[in-house]
Protein backbone atom coordinates (compact mmCIF):
# COMPACT_ATOMS: atom_id res chain seq x y z
CA UNK A 1 0.00 0.00 0.00
CA UNK A 2 3.03 2.13 0.79
CA UNK A 3 5.46 1.20 -1.67
CA UNK A 4 8.36 0.58 0.87
CA UNK A 5 11.93 2.14 -1.23
CA UNK A 6 15.35 0.27 -0.16
CA UNK A 7 16.05 4.22 1.15
CA UNK A 8 13.26 4.64 2.82
CA UNK A 9 13.62 5.11 7.09
CA UNK A 10 10.73 2.88 8.90
CA UNK A 11 9.68 3.88 12.23
CA UNK A 12 6.92 1.81 14.34
CA UNK A 13 6.54 3.49 17.81
CA UNK A 14 4.49 0.24 19.16
CA UNK A 15 6.99 -2.42 17.66
CA UNK A 16 5.92 -5.43 20.26
CA UNK A 17 7.85 -8.34 19.01
CA UNK A 18 8.93 -6.21 16.01
CA UNK A 19 6.81 -7.89 13.09
CA UNK A 20 6.10 -4.92 11.45
CA UNK A 21 9.61 -3.40 11.33
CA UNK A 22 11.21 -7.09 9.96
CA UNK A 23 8.69 -7.26 7.32
CA UNK A 24 9.68 -4.11 6.24
CA UNK A 25 12.88 -4.25 6.84
CA UNK A 26 12.55 -7.50 4.50
CA UNK A 27 10.91 -5.61 2.06
CA UNK A 28 13.77 -3.07 1.62
CA UNK A 29 16.21 -5.90 1.55
CA UNK A 30 14.66 -7.57 -1.02
CA UNK A 31 15.20 -3.91 -3.37
CA UNK A 32 18.78 -3.41 -2.54
CA UNK A 33 21.36 -3.09 -5.24
CA UNK A 34 24.05 -3.18 -3.40
CA UNK A 35 25.97 -5.29 -0.39
CA UNK A 36 26.41 -1.75 0.92
CA UNK A 37 22.74 -0.25 1.03
CA UNK A 38 21.64 -3.81 2.50
CA UNK A 39 24.34 -3.28 5.52
CA UNK A 40 23.01 0.14 5.82
CA UNK A 41 19.11 -0.92 5.72
CA UNK A 42 19.71 -3.16 9.45
CA UNK A 43 21.74 -0.63 10.64
CA UNK A 44 20.78 2.89 9.72
CA UNK A 45 17.08 2.86 8.43
CA UNK A 46 14.89 0.50 11.23
CA UNK A 47 13.71 2.04 14.47
CA UNK A 48 11.49 0.62 16.71
CA UNK A 49 10.04 1.65 20.41
CA UNK A 50 8.32 -0.75 22.69
CA UNK A 51 7.31 0.18 26.51
CA UNK A 52 7.14 -3.20 28.04
CA UNK A 53 10.41 -5.01 28.34
CA UNK A 54 9.47 -8.37 28.11
CA UNK A 55 7.83 -7.20 24.13
CA UNK A 56 10.86 -5.15 24.06
CA UNK A 57 13.33 -8.18 24.72
CA UNK A 58 11.87 -10.32 21.76
CA UNK A 59 12.03 -7.34 19.49
CA UNK A 60 15.66 -7.51 19.86
CA UNK A 61 15.98 -10.87 19.51
CA UNK A 62 13.82 -10.89 16.53
CA UNK A 63 15.77 -8.42 14.94
CA UNK A 64 19.29 -10.13 15.81
CA UNK A 65 17.99 -13.45 14.25
CA UNK A 66 16.56 -12.11 11.13
CA UNK A 67 19.57 -9.90 10.27
CA UNK A 68 20.35 -6.96 12.74
CA UNK A 69 18.45 -3.63 13.14
CA UNK A 70 18.33 -4.17 16.90
CA UNK A 71 20.83 -0.87 17.04
CA UNK A 72 17.44 1.17 16.87
CA UNK A 73 15.20 -0.30 19.25
CA UNK A 74 14.18 1.48 22.19
CA UNK A 75 12.29 0.48 25.44
CA UNK A 76 11.08 3.43 25.88
CA UNK A 77 7.63 5.38 26.51
CA UNK A 78 6.64 6.58 22.94
CA UNK A 79 4.02 9.49 24.02
CA UNK A 80 6.37 11.25 26.73
CA UNK A 81 8.93 11.38 23.60
CA UNK A 82 8.78 14.76 22.29
CA UNK A 83 7.52 14.39 18.39
CA UNK A 84 9.79 17.38 17.33
CA UNK A 85 13.05 15.58 18.73
CA UNK A 86 11.52 12.43 16.74
CA UNK A 87 11.58 14.13 13.82
CA UNK A 88 15.10 14.72 13.82
CA UNK A 89 15.45 10.88 12.65
CA UNK A 90 13.56 11.56 8.99
CA UNK A 91 11.34 8.80 8.97
CA UNK A 92 9.84 8.20 6.37
CA UNK A 93 7.82 5.12 6.61
CA UNK A 94 5.70 4.85 10.25
CA UNK A 95 3.59 1.12 10.92
CA UNK A 96 1.75 0.81 14.43
CA UNK A 97 -0.44 -1.14 16.20
CA UNK A 98 -1.21 0.48 19.01
CA UNK A 99 -2.62 -1.19 22.77
CA UNK A 100 -6.69 -0.97 22.67
CA UNK A 101 -8.93 0.12 25.24
CA UNK A 102 -6.54 1.89 27.37
CA UNK A 103 -8.10 5.44 27.75
CA UNK A 104 -11.16 3.85 30.08
CA UNK A 105 -11.98 7.08 32.34
CA UNK A 106 -11.05 10.47 31.73
CA UNK A 107 -7.39 9.86 33.89
CA UNK A 108 -6.19 8.00 30.92
CA UNK A 109 -7.89 9.97 28.34
CA UNK A 110 -4.49 10.83 26.74
CA UNK A 111 -3.61 6.74 26.04
CA UNK A 112 -6.63 6.66 23.44
CA UNK A 113 -5.81 5.31 19.63
CA UNK A 114 -6.22 8.33 18.38
CA UNK A 115 -3.49 10.17 20.56
CA UNK A 116 -1.16 7.32 19.47
CA UNK A 117 -2.07 7.93 15.41
CA UNK A 118 -1.76 11.52 16.09
CA UNK A 119 1.90 11.63 17.78
CA UNK A 120 2.95 8.90 15.13
CA UNK A 121 2.06 11.70 12.24
CA UNK A 122 3.74 14.43 14.20
CA UNK A 123 6.66 12.50 14.74
CA UNK A 124 6.80 11.55 11.02
CA UNK A 125 8.98 13.91 8.40
CA UNK A 126 6.98 15.64 5.35
CA UNK A 127 5.51 13.41 2.94
CA UNK A 128 6.06 10.16 5.45
CA UNK A 129 3.34 7.24 4.57
CA UNK A 130 1.76 5.81 7.53
CA UNK A 131 -0.11 2.81 7.90
CA UNK A 132 -2.00 2.23 11.27
CA UNK A 133 -4.10 -0.70 12.54
CA UNK A 134 -6.62 0.84 14.56
CA UNK A 135 -10.47 -0.02 16.37
CA UNK A 136 -13.28 1.46 13.36
CA UNK A 137 -14.45 3.56 16.83
CA UNK A 138 -10.71 5.49 16.06
CA UNK A 139 -11.41 6.42 12.92
CA UNK A 140 -15.39 7.61 13.83
CA UNK A 141 -14.47 9.50 17.13
CA UNK A 142 -15.33 7.50 20.40
CA UNK A 143 -15.39 10.68 22.73
CA UNK A 144 -15.71 14.57 22.29
CA UNK A 145 -12.04 15.06 22.91
CA UNK A 146 -10.68 12.05 20.56
CA UNK A 147 -13.60 13.76 18.03
CA UNK A 148 -11.53 17.33 18.46
CA UNK A 149 -8.07 14.88 17.79
CA UNK A 150 -9.04 14.31 14.97
CA UNK A 151 -9.38 16.92 13.51
CA UNK A 152 -5.55 18.48 14.25
CA UNK A 153 -5.26 15.45 12.67
CA UNK A 154 -6.82 16.28 9.59
CA UNK A 155 -5.65 20.01 9.81
CA UNK A 156 -1.97 18.60 9.17
CA UNK A 157 -1.77 15.62 7.49
CA UNK A 158 -3.93 14.26 4.72
CA UNK A 159 -6.04 10.70 5.09
CA UNK A 160 -5.22 8.72 2.14
CA UNK A 161 -8.14 6.07 2.94
CA UNK A 162 -9.19 3.54 5.43
CA UNK A 163 -9.80 -0.40 4.90
CA UNK A 164 -12.49 -2.47 6.97
CA UNK A 165 -11.44 -5.42 8.27
CA UNK A 166 -12.40 -9.03 8.55
CA UNK A 167 -14.17 -8.81 11.90
CA UNK A 168 -12.20 -11.96 12.90
CA UNK A 169 -8.52 -10.33 12.25
CA UNK A 170 -7.94 -9.98 16.11
CA UNK A 171 -9.96 -13.68 16.55
CA UNK A 172 -10.85 -13.59 20.23
CA UNK A 173 -10.42 -10.63 21.24
CA UNK A 174 -13.67 -8.62 19.84
CA UNK A 175 -12.46 -5.75 18.08
CA UNK A 176 -13.48 -4.75 14.65
CA UNK A 177 -10.64 -3.29 13.55
CA UNK A 178 -9.26 -0.89 10.15
CA UNK A 179 -6.57 0.07 8.49
CA UNK A 180 -6.12 3.85 8.05
CA UNK A 181 -3.36 5.28 5.72
CA UNK A 182 -2.10 8.95 5.65
CA UNK A 183 0.55 11.14 4.38
CA UNK A 184 2.11 13.67 6.41
CA UNK A 185 2.99 17.37 6.68
CA UNK A 186 0.05 18.85 4.30
CA UNK A 187 -3.65 19.23 5.53
CA UNK A 188 -6.38 17.11 4.13
CA UNK A 189 -8.30 19.10 1.68
CA UNK A 190 -12.09 19.28 1.01
CA UNK A 191 -11.62 18.18 -1.97
CA UNK A 192 -9.60 15.18 -1.25
CA UNK A 193 -11.27 12.01 -2.47
CA UNK A 194 -10.79 9.71 0.29
CA UNK A 195 -10.80 5.80 -0.37
CA UNK A 196 -13.25 3.78 1.66
CA UNK A 197 -12.87 -0.08 1.61
CA UNK A 198 -14.83 -2.92 2.76
CA UNK A 199 -12.59 -6.04 2.95
CA UNK A 200 -14.23 -8.08 5.60
CA UNK A 201 -14.37 -10.72 2.83
CA UNK A 202 -10.60 -10.66 2.52
CA UNK A 203 -10.92 -15.10 2.12
CA UNK A 204 -10.15 -16.21 5.74
CA UNK A 205 -12.43 -18.38 7.72
CA UNK A 206 -12.95 -19.36 11.50
CA UNK A 207 -11.07 -22.57 12.57
CA UNK A 208 -12.45 -23.59 15.96
CA UNK A 209 -9.74 -25.01 17.45
CA UNK A 210 -6.93 -22.55 15.26
CA UNK A 211 -8.33 -19.42 14.65
CA UNK A 212 -8.07 -17.35 11.22
CA UNK A 213 -7.21 -19.64 8.28
CA UNK A 214 -6.18 -19.10 4.99
CA UNK A 215 -8.50 -20.63 2.17
CA UNK A 216 -7.89 -20.73 -1.72
CA UNK A 217 -9.74 -17.52 -2.26
CA UNK A 218 -7.93 -15.53 0.23
CA UNK A 219 -4.36 -16.81 -1.93
CA UNK A 220 -6.26 -15.89 -4.86
CA UNK A 221 -7.36 -12.39 -3.14
CA UNK A 222 -3.68 -11.61 -2.39
CA UNK A 223 -2.11 -12.52 -5.94
CA UNK A 224 -5.02 -9.82 -7.51
CA UNK A 225 -3.87 -7.28 -4.50
CA UNK A 226 0.07 -7.97 -5.02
Amino acid sequence: MIKIKPTDRLFDPCCGTGSFLITGMHRMLEKAKTAKQKDNIKKEQIFGIEVREDMFSIATANMILRGDGKSNLLCKDFLAEKAEELRNYKYTVGFMNPSYSQAKDKEVTHLSEIHFVKHLLDSMADEARCVVIVPQSTMVGKTKQDKLIKCEVLKNHTLEGVITLNKNTFYGIGTNACIAVFTTGSPHEKEKYCKFINFEDDGFIVNKHIGLVETQRAKEKNFIAS
